[in-house]
């Protein structure tokens, strides 16, 4: 990616071109199905806001777990990523979650994302995320900041007008969400911003794990 600076009052921003623009912005994640009863309990905690609040809720089809962000990407090295991820995913079974957990990044005054995740600690996520993180380094890949949460995002926030009614109703609507399910595979998406507020996800593709 390459930065170029324009002639002040010309061009008041910086322009960034892609070179070439044979990068494709990528995720490897567990897409997170909806049921009648996780259906239900997203629509519900939706109505935890206000209209005043500028909160952008994640389209149910779109709800996934991110196991490691890649970002901006190479087209000639995907092959070679989807190798590596097959090599890990090849020996593994599928293996059950169940999402009962609230929870959100940021501070509670302060939130940015809020979030469903798991009360149990879930092995097999924890060695997909390791084994991830190990292979992807050798295509430069940057180790991910922090600690690793796993969840599916729900919603992203801007701003709340009513911080204390909106907690209130969050914590109301935590118990509903119970939602128990079985991972057969994890994915290798394409993120497409159509515009900043709803990315489009496209798969590359699917690896099944059957535990050969």
């Amino acid at each position: 990616m390459i930065t170029t600076k324009m002639p002040i009052g010309k061009y008041p921003i910086q322009k960034i071109i892609r070179k070439n623009c044979l990068m494709k912005r990528l995720f490897i994640a567990i897409r997170i199905p909806s049921d009648e009863k996780f259906t239900t309990a997203c629509r519900a905690i939706r109505r935890s806001s206000t209209k005043l609040d500028k909160i952008n809720w994640i389209d149910l089809e779109n709800i996934h777990m991110t196991l490691k962000f890649l970002g901006d990407t190479k087209e000639d090295v995907i092959p070679a990523i989807e190798q590596k991820i097959e090599e890990l995913t090849k020996p593994m079974a599928s293996f059950d979650i169940c999402l009962n957990r609230i929870g959100a990044f940021g501070s509670r005054y302060q939130p940015r994302i809020i979030w469903v995740g798991s009360d149990d600690k879930i092995k097999e996520i924890n060695q997909l995320h390791k084994g991830l993180e190990k292979h992807m380094r050798a295509f430069g890949f940057k180790p991910t900041f922090g600690n690793f949460v796993p969840h599916a995002t729900l919603a992203r926030i801007h701003s709340i007008d009513d911080k204390k009614y909106f907690w209130k109703q969050i914590l109301a609507h935590a118990p509903l969400f119970n939602h128990r399910l079985e991972v057969k595979e994890i994915i290798l998406f394409e993120s497409i911003c159509q515009n900043k507020h709803t990315p489009e996800y496209r798969v590359i593709k699917q690896f099944e794990l059957k535990g050969e």
